[in-house]
């Protein structure tokens, strides 16, 4: 996998604050928003080949620039690998309360038993889809890929398939 969803998450942004539907003042300046805790599980693959399971913590701070809100993350691998990060998300609506959802975020990475992927940053990019439940909470499938960005010659890169869970703070 390429930065492929780094560079769509970009293009998105950018859009958005430069034709959103938000106005100038609002995507220009933060605005309350509905913050989130989420954990989700996922299965992680280093060259195609199952590496085992993470744990991914995520909290989407109560604020947003337009349609894009700051979130932090954390995730720890069953190797002992841990990540930690903080960027940005963008959600968008979908037919019948179903949403899409793509972020970015720079983070560090620490390697114990797991993979070596080059470089202590890693940008963590990530495409989903979702349900949204009446009450705020959110199920969705994630799909993620890690990279150090060209930071480094080596640049392997590292997926994850996960189910996340979100609750309204």
């Amino acid at each position: 996998m390429d930065g492929s969803l780094a560079l769509l998450f970009a293009l998105v942004a950018t859009a958005e604050l430069g034709f959103g539907n938000c106005g100038a003042e609002t995507c220009r300046s933060i605005q309350p928003g509905q913050g989130r805790n989420a954990v989700q599980y996922g299965e992680v693959l280093f060259q195609r080949e199952r590496q085992g399971g993470e744990i991914y913590l995520q909290r989407q701070l109560p604020a947003r620039y337009g349609a894009l809100e700051p979130v932090l993350g954390l995730s720890v691998s069953a190797n002992g690998d841990a990540w930690l990060g903080a960027g940005l998300q963008w959600t968008g609506a979908l037919p019948h309360q179903s949403f899409v959802q793509l972020s970015l975020l720079p983070g560090l990475y620490a390697q114990t038993d797991g993979a070596e992927l080059g470089h202590m940053i890693e940008f963590r990019s990530s495409a989903g889809v979702g349900y949204a439940f009446d009450n705020g909470a959110r199920v969705s499938l994630q799909f993620d890929h890690r990279s150090n960005g060209g930071l480094s010659n080596d640049n392997p890169g590292l997926e994850t398939f996960g189910i996340r869970l979100a609750l309204p703070m």
